[in-house]
């Protein structure tokens, strides 16, 4: 028994004097310096060219903002407009009949220009 205790800790010791050393642990990573920042360009841009392309993407953007805006205000008149004579369809039958097909047809129209335009409003 005393020979496997001697063997243990003959084998503990060796173990920890190979991971000490003065630094820390012999595993331990080194930092390395991260790699440098390559140099600017040669050709770089005036500053007037750059302002002008901000105004022009700027510009871009208003128009399509503009023309997102024009489309779902056309997409709003059409909506109410279907859902106007969907109710005119409506108040004309009676409720105890089976609704037409065309009145079918007209909710689903209804529900694409309704998805058409919360597509729209969220983007």
């Amino acid at each position: 028994m005393r020979e496997t205790r001697r063997w243990f800790l003959m084998t503990l010791a060796a173990v920890a004097s190979c991971t000490a050393s003065p630094g820390g642990s012999a595993f331990a990573q080194t930092k390395r310096a991260p790699f440098p920042l390559p140099p600017p360009s040669a050709e770089q841009e005036n500053p007037a060219e750059q302002q002008a392309q901000k105004t022009d993407a700027g510009k871009a953007k208003r128009t399509a903002l503009q023309q997102n805006e024009k489309e779902f205000r056309a997409g709003v008149e059409r909506l109410y407009q279907l859902a106007s004579e969907l109710k005119q369809q409506v108040d004309k039958t009676a409720t105890t009949q089976v609704f037409s097909v065309q009145m079918y047809k007209r909710t689903e129209e209804i529900e694409k220009v309704a998805k058409l335009l919360k597509g729209k409003a969220k983007g």
